[in-house]
């Protein structure tokens, strides 16, 4: 039982259980087959979280503890075990964690103002397409962006211009609580973008962003999945808050790449200027923030909940911005990873083994496709064959 906690606690477990989308299903199927030995473990914690679905009623405090309870009992005897001291011990620790929750309140092990329940809906409400970019308005407009890279910019008076075209103002239904856009980028597309505060968003392909009509209140807070390098207005009134399904990275003028896509087990937040300070969305009431220093990395493993931080040349995670692909001994798997998402191509490997040579140098991603796949297996000896319609495989 002393397994169970890290999904218990985990918010995009809870996620999943509750609120599944494509893309937790995608993530955590992914990692039943990579993980084999831990369904028995997920089953049972599924179990637990889908005791406390209530139907008619809702229950008081007393009646939560009593039912946490009862679904311990019945997991304990489960459980194949002769240490009975260890039992207890685990019993307790999770009467103490159900204490906790159920006086925190229903928002499931993690603080109710850290995540905006309006970006759960919004990310559910419509899936990346494969070709083109869009960009979703609050009032349930698409407008479908048809350059390979899309410039949007919010005016001062309001206005919106895409790709120096200028558009109409948004007009907000007044049932509406938040007024939020979506803008979703495909592979093999980019997209920049200014938002109504002055901040500007570069945001690569396969990725989404999810922000609002305007900002009002104490915060400026947007929601990303996937991958963009934030260049933020400073305002020392309204700190600016990059939300994912992992962290919250808060600001208040900087200059830093966030990388989170939900098929990547690692999470990267890189800074280039300013400060930034982060906090996980399932972390416990006295966790610390994350607190990040210019050509700082910080590095969170989804599978091991370990952040690690290091000194790095941003100049490797940033460029993407311009066009550049720099990389200084890099897995050759994390240098496709990057093309078939800026090329919206898929590569294989003849031999798994390939995907771990560690090979140097920059790729100018504007260049044609052919030449950047010459590039690449000149760099690490290897042989890059097309094998079909946007399919190509490395060999030796």
């Amino acid at each position: 039982m002393e397994h169970l906690s890290k999904y218990i606690e985990n918010k995009n477990f809870i996620l999943w259980v509750f609120l599944p989308d494509e893309e937790l299903e995608e993530w955590w199927s992914q990692f039943e087959i990579e993980h084999p030995e831990e369904k028995r473990n997920i089953l049972l914690a599924r179990k637990v979280l889908l005791k406390f679905r209530t139907r008619n009623k809702e229950l008081t405090e007393e009646e939560k503890i009593v039912l946490f309870a009862r679904v311990l009992k019945q997991i304990e005897e489960k459980e194949k075990s002769s240490n009975s001291r260890f039992l207890v011990f685990t019993f307790l620790r999770y009467a103490a964690v159900a204490l906790l929750f159920f006086s925190v309140g229903a928002l499931l092990f993690y603080k109710q103002n850290q995540f905006n329940p309006q970006f759960i809906s919004q990310k559910l409400s419509e899936p990346i397409p494969e070709n083109s970019a869009k960009l979703i308005r609050a009032n349930g407009e698409d407008i479908i962006l048809n350059h390979e890279k899309s410039i949007l910019k919010y005016q001062a008076d309001g206005k919106l211009v895409i790709d120096n075209d200028t558009i109409r103002n948004n007009e907000i239904k007044p049932d509406r609580q938040m007024a939020m856009n979506q803008l979703i980028i495909p592979y093999g597309k980019t997209s920049e973008l200014q938002l109504p505060d002055g901040t500007k968003v570069f945001l690569n392909a396969g990725s989404r962003l999810v922000y609002p009509e305007n900002f009002t209140g104490k915060s400026r807070e947007v929601f990303l999945v996937g991958e963009a390098f934030f260049d933020v207005k400073h305002d020392k009134q309204h700190p600016f808050i990059v939300q994912t399904n992992d962290f919250r990275v808060k600001v208040l003028g900087t200059r830093f790449n966030l990388c989170a896509y939900p098929t990547d087990n690692v999470v990267e937040t890189v800074l280039a200027e300013g400060k930034v300070s982060m906090e996980k969305n399932d972390g416990g009431v006295f966790e610390k923030a994350i607190e990040l220093l210019p050509n700082q990395l910080a590095s969170f493993n989804r599978t091991t909940k370990e952040t690690k931080i290091k000194a790095v040349d941003t100049d490797n995670y940033i460029l993407w911005t311009e066009g550049l692909l720099k990389f200084e001994s890099t897995d050759l798997s994390r240098i496709t990873k990057r093309l078939e998402r800026f090329y919206n191509v898929r590569f294989q490997y003849a031999e798994p083994l390939l995907g771990g040579l560690r090979i140097s140098g920059k790729l100018q991603l504007k260049e044609d496709f052919n030449e950047v796949c010459e590039r690449v297996a000149r760099a690490a000896s290897v042989k890059i064959n097309k094998k079909g319609d946007g399919l190509y495989e490395i060999a030796r």
